[in-house]
């Protein structure tokens, strides 16, 4: 079967917001690296970068949750053949990206690298599905030659997520 890609990336921010560097390519090399990794078939997602009151109000009408977050991400068809939404905030990678060590852009490559393996089948609820995530993340993350991937295991528990 023919393995497919296809990202609707938008950057939904306001106009008076820092804009970070658009990031499409290595949006698309992230799910490139997940098709092969999980022996996907496709994967059909969108991809929206906003800011904490959009992404906290999502959080609160889909999940209950009364705060803004990181990512969100929905699963509509699962593997192998993913087809999902992927939300991130830009305001939180901002905030979040000198703790962890790297760039604004590299903070918010790491939440959609999140939302996809969530949409590939990973969870992150119990302490061993955390690790498992986490170490997804960083193998990814090392793939596309992100600075500071290497350090991304030991950082993330001095992260405030």
């Amino acid at each position: 079967m023919h393995k497919a890609i296809s990202l609707e990336i938008e950057y939904q921010l306001p106009e008076d917001a820092e804009q970070p560097q658009r990031d499409e390519e290595r949006f698309r090399r992230a799910a490139e690296w997940l098709l092969l990794k999980f022996g996907l078939q496709s994967i059909v997602t969108s991809i929206s970068i906003v800011d904490d009151p959009t992404i906290h109000r999502v959080n609160r009408v889909h999940l209950d949750h009364d705060w803004p977050t990181d990512v969100i991400s929905f699963v509509f068809e699962p593997a192998p053949q993913v087809q999902g939404e992927i939300i991130a905030s830009s305001d939180t990678a901002k905030r979040l990206c000198g703790d962890a060590g790297w760039r604004h852009e590299d903070e918010i490559l790491l939440y959609i690298v999140h939302g996809l393996l969530h949409l590939a089948g990973l969870d992150d609820q119990e302490e061993s599905q955390q690790k498992e995530m986490r170490r997804a993340e960083q193998e990814c993350l090392l793939a596309l030659g992100v600075s500071g991937a290497t350090e991304h295991l030991s950082r993330w528990n001095d992260i405030s997520y």
